[in-house]
């Protein structure tokens, strides 16, 4: 099957020149293909359909699928006709290349306000308006998106103060694009080309052999499934030569004490302040068989733990920055090592050779590496399953040398109490709220596009569009939390203001509070949501990582006679509850997911998030007690008090109270699964 079998990519400005190539060479790699052009000369004037015709017909005859539009990109409602044009052609888009472009080259005393218009509307506003016009399609399932910026706006060019600016802007954009845009499986990348073109026909520095042709592998590069982890990034093309631009910092120059810089102490550190230090010669890689790397993979057998495997099945590399790549594969209770990184993996780990050696001699800890960033990965699910069925403590430690020592007294931890963390932006997408409402039973006709006022998303949706606060938290270095051993405590949720399709989320939290008990330690955290500054959400969560020590003596609390319920209503847990709100919620942790980690982690089986326990209770209580849906939920509060498997049967026991109630959510066994719980209505 072709790289793009199916995919549907919009290039705009595609007529000629660079826009031309990448719709032959998306084409060629089976997408269909939207070309974009407005025709005519050099910057659209006297346009006519011709180019973009001549496009298609080229691509239909080398028995591709293409269509042509016309429409320029500084007209919002025609960029909208143009992803209209894909979805009612062939239901989709996947991609979009912004490439179309003129110059209007003068130095800036020279450069006239309609030129400098011209060029921004173009290049920049054009952009933005291709951009917003496609978000909805390319939200649907992920996608790509390509802009276009250029060597003036990273580096500049004499006489290009309006392009200069706009592609400046572009790279800006696209830098916030892949930001904000990265939950929804959406990359954003700049490429900025140099081939001859009519564009560039004039330009001298531009080489006679540096073609289109050699630009559009890099587009089709990025909106591949080999790019899925690829955003943010300026790939510059140049001929044959391909590379990156970055912009970067150096360490600077700080001045103690508290009296400000004056100029001549800026004039006299002014080498210091604006230089970059020069990287030392990396020495040759050793060969894969005398890596020190490759050593100490080749014992990663011995930590592995069939028992705990099962029926697990996983191909992992680990890119080793200064040193020989790894593949660690287990399949069939067996664990083998390849001293390179081959086939397809089912995650990708990125370490140094320093961090994985000092995990297979026991004196570095991959949880903290993990959360420290020494480690990063590109799927967590799997990285959990990795720390589930291999066990370094298991086996000898490399080349240990015992040493007598006395113990060390133990010292007292600080915790940062009061810092504040920001989740950045989300959109609140109509898809991924419809997912999030099925997959915990939340049929409210709020959610359909007939409610009064229009729709809003599940309350309870915040949960996902949190997921990243929520983990920045628990694995911020500063607090340095076994992951592993998190379990959630209490939840309490206010919603203060709906929360709407294409909302713009912003998310923020705070640590409240750090206790330390015999047993683990208690960590509590506030979290907001916001949208148009404006609070939308306001959370308290607590949760425990269970330590290694003795329990704590419990304390007796005097038991009363609960009274009959006023309200009881059922629920049955689905088969797949746990998997189906894994992917609604973007919770994937294993033991949600995988029988094999769940039973290594000393559960019956996989286990229900508590949250989906919640918003489920949530929502058969608000559709009981609510007159006619006419009630929203104003206010949700749990303890989670032990695990739901799938397929059990829950009971709801609630006690009136004003505008909502009590309630406590048991078992099929009639243990308490939510307890000190409650809804209010509003």
């Amino acid at each position: 099957m072709a790289l793009l079998q199916d995919q549907v990519v919009l290039v705009t400005g595609a007529g000629n020149g660079i826009g031309r190539a990448y719709a032959h060479a998306f084409a060629a790699a089976g997408a269909r293909v939207v070309v974009n052009d407005l025709g005519g000369g050099r910057d659209g004037a006297g346009a006519s359909d011709a180019p973009a015709r001549t496009v298609v017909n080229e691509i239909i005859a080398a028995g591709g699928d293409a269509i042509a539009d016309f429409g320029s990109v500084t007209d919002p409602a025609a960029c909208a006709g143009m992803v209209k044009a894909a979805i009612d052609r062939w239901g989709r888009l996947d991609a979009v290349v912004n490439n179309a472009g003129v110059l209007r080259d003068k130095t800036f005393v020279k450069g006239t306000d309609e030129e400098w218009d011209l060029v921004v509307a173009v290049h920049l506003s054009g952009t933005r308006n291709v951009v917003r016009a496609a978000l909805p399609a390319l939200s649907v399932s992920g996608g790509s998106i390509i802009n276009t910026t250029s060597y003036t706006g990273m580096i500049g060019n004499f006489g290009q103060s309006n392009y200069g600016a706009a592609k400046a802007g572009i790279y800006g954009f696209t830098r916030v694009l892949s930001l904000e845009l990265g939950r929804a499986k959406i990359t954003a990348n700049c490429i900025a080309p140099i081939a001859k073109t009519r564009m560039t026909a004039e330009i001298g520095m531009v080489e006679e052999e540096w073609t289109p042709e050699q630009i559009a592998p890099v587009a089709v590069f990025l909106a591949s499934p080999l790019a899925r982890t690829v955003t943010g990034r300026v790939f510059g093309v140049q001929g044959q030569r391909i590379h990156v631009y970055e912009v970067k910092t150096n360490d600077g120059v700080e001045k103690a004490g508290k009296d400000l810089w004056t100029a001549e102490e800026i004039a006299e550190k002014l080498g210091a302040i604006t230089g970059f230090p020069t990287a030392a010669p990396v020495a040759p890689a050793a060969p894969a068989a005398e890596s020190p790397v490759s050593a100490v993979f080749a014992l990663a057998p011995m930590a592995f733990r069939p028992d705990r495997a099962g029926d697990l099945a996983m191909r992992l590399h680990f890119a080793i920055t200064d040193g020989v790549g790894q593949t660690l594969i287990v399949k069939d209770g067996v664990c083998t090592v390849e001293h390179a990184l081959t086939g397809t993996p089912d995650c990708t780990m990125k370490t140094d050779s320093e961090t994985i050696i000092g995990i297979f001699k026991q004196t570095t800890d991959p949880t903290k590496a993990f959360m420290k960033g020494k480690i990063t990965a590109d799927n967590l699910s799997v990285v959990m399953k990795f720390a589930t069925v291999f066990d370094f403590s298991a086996r000898p430690p490399v080349a240990a040398t015992p040493v007598a020592a006395a113990p060390a007294a133990p010292v007292a931890r600080t915790w940062p109490i009061g810092k504040k963390y920001d989740g950045g932006f989300a959109f609140a997408e109509p898809t991924h709220a419809a997912a999030y409402a099925a997959a915990t039973g939340d049929d409210s006709p709020a959610y359909l596009p007939t409610a009064p006022g229009g729709p809003i998303c599940p309350p309870m949706f915040h949960v996902r569009l949190m997921h990243g606060l929520i983990f920045q938290i628990a694995t911020d270095p500063e607090l340095g939390l076994d992951i592993l051993r998190l379990v959630h405590g209490e939840h309490d949720a206010t919603f203060h203001r709906p929360i709407r399709p294409w909302d713009l989320v912003h998310t923020r939290g705070e640590l409240l509070g750090v206790e330390e008990k015999s047993s683990g330690l208690v960590v509590t955290s506030a979290l907001s949501a916001f949208v148009d500054g404006q609070l939308a959400v306001s959370c308290r969560t607590v949760y425990f990582i269970r330590g290694g020590g003795a329990k704590g003596a419990k304390t007796e609390v005097p038991t009363t006679e609960t009274p009959a319920p006023d309200l009881t209503v059922s629920l049955t847990v689905g088969r797949r509850q746990s998997l189906d709100y894994a992917a609604a919620s973007l919770d994937d942790n294993p033991i949600h997911t995988d029988p094999a980690t769940a039973t290594a982690a000393g559960l019956p089986g996989v286990i229900l998030q508590g949250l989906c326990t919640m918003a489920m209770s949530a929502a058969a209580l608000t559709r009981a007690l609510a007159d006619n849906d006419a009630r929203q939920l104003r206010r949700v509060a749990v303890r989670f008090a032990r695990p739901v498997l799938n397929g059990e049967l829950l009971t709801i026991q609630a006690w009136n109270r004003p505008n909502g109630c009590a309630f406590t959510t048991v078992n099929d066994a009639g243990k308490p699964v939510l307890t000190q719980a409650l809804i209010e209505l509003a």
